[in-house]
């Protein structure tokens, strides 16, 4: 009997080693995939825009030792990865929170350690149900559900915190972005067709556009972004265009017009700037992201249909952090794909890169 136990002992571990070793397998073909990182314009050009990473789990930032998986095997414990995130932010200079409407929660990301989260209630007896926009929120993060029309609050920890509700209510409340020196919450109401701020109390202090295709009017807003030099952009979706404003709501400039041309758009969702200047308008339809100059004159597009690295499926929320690295939420491929602007800094490795590329 002992030596029949003794039997399946061995037996077991070596499975539990087989599943370890396949899964070290697939860790190295994912990490051969992300040793490609295309660059744009493609060669012979002199790249400006290259590919950093794919993030498709916490695996991604950080790789799982055999210990880990073993720890994961004995524990019952598993990462959730992505599967169609929506919007994400980056918080705090590592904290990688990620809107998932197909997990119905958000994804939060340690981007310097092993550590991350999963978060599925909104408050207390209360799940996400389409959760869509994020954003910093003072020492809190800020979630928009689309379908709950509330904007719910909770700490870096994932522990909920409250909620923001518009006089009257939201209609459709989606994209958030954060002024960190006001200190002050912008939220798109897209079925209002207008952006509403609430100040750190949670208190609506003011709020510009109304329906129509006039400047400074909306139709079907849903991204938004405030960059470096206090500008406020939204995605003004049915009307082909992103509308830049001052922070008051003043119409400052717009960009975009419907068309299947380079520098056109036909489906504009996410939307930022770098501290380049540069602004970068993902196009769900195109399946790219095109990059315009401060000034609003069209420089290049990036991506294209598929499933590659650099390629991208119905993308739909974008976000630069302080490095200026550009978080792209390639939706149907289930990642976040990160990028950069080829700067001095990093014009070296691009140009290594770029040459590896030609012979890719």
């Amino acid at each position: 009997m002992a030596r029949r136990f003794g039997t399946t002992r061995i037996r077991a571990c070596v499975a539990v080693c087989l599943v370890l070793l396949c899964a070290l397998g697939c860790a190295t073909s994912e990490r051969a995939e992300q040793a490609y990182h295309p660059g744009w314009p493609p060669p012979p050009a002199t790249p400006r825009v290259r590919h950093v990473m794919d993030i498709r789990s916490q695996d991604d930032l950080h790789r799982p030792s055999v210990f880990d998986g073993l720890g994961r095997i004995i524990t019952g414990g598993v990462r959730r990865a992505l599967i169609r995130p929506n919007s994400a932010v980056v918080v705090g200079g590592g904290l990688l929170c990620v809107t998932d409407q197909e997990w119905q929660g958000v994804h939060l990301l340690e981007m310097e350690s092993a550590g991350s989260r999963f978060v599925s209630l909104a408050e207390d007896g209360l799940h996400f149900v389409s959760p869509v926009g994020i954003a910093a929120f003072a020492d809190r993060i800020a979630v928009s559900d689309s379908a709950l029309n509330k904007v719910f609050l909770m700490t870096r920890d994932g522990e909920p915190a409250g909620h923001i509700e518009k006089p009257g209510g939201f209609a459709r409340p989606t994209g958030l972005a954060y002024d960190s020196e006001r200190r002050e919450l912008y939220v798109v109401d897209t079925l209002g067709n207008e952006v509403c701020v609430f100040n750190s109390e949670g208190e609506l202090t003011r709020r510009f556009g109304s329906p129509g295709t006039d400047i400074g009017q909306f139709n079907f807003p849903t991204h938004i972004f405030v960059d470096q030099k206090d500008r406020v952009f939204v995605t003004d979706s049915m009307n082909f265009r992103v509308q830049a404003f001052d922070r008051e709501g003043r119409y400052l400039f717009d960009l975009g017009t419907q068309g299947d041309a380079t520098g056109y758009l036909a489906v504009p969702k996410g939307v930022g700037v770098d501290g380049l200047g540069h602004i970068y308008i993902v196009d769900s339809y195109f399946s790219n992201v095109q990059v315009f100059d401060e000034d609003g004159r069209f420089l290049l597009s990036v991506g294209g249909p598929g499933e590659g690295v650099g390629q991208f499926h119905v993308p739909a929320g974008l976000f630069v952090d302080q490095q200026n690295r550009i978080y792209i939420c390639d939706s149907y491929n289930r990642r976040v794909q990160v990028l950069e602007y080829i700067t001095g800094a990093n014009r070296g490795e691009a140009d290594h890169e770029n040459d590896a590329a030609s012979d890719h």
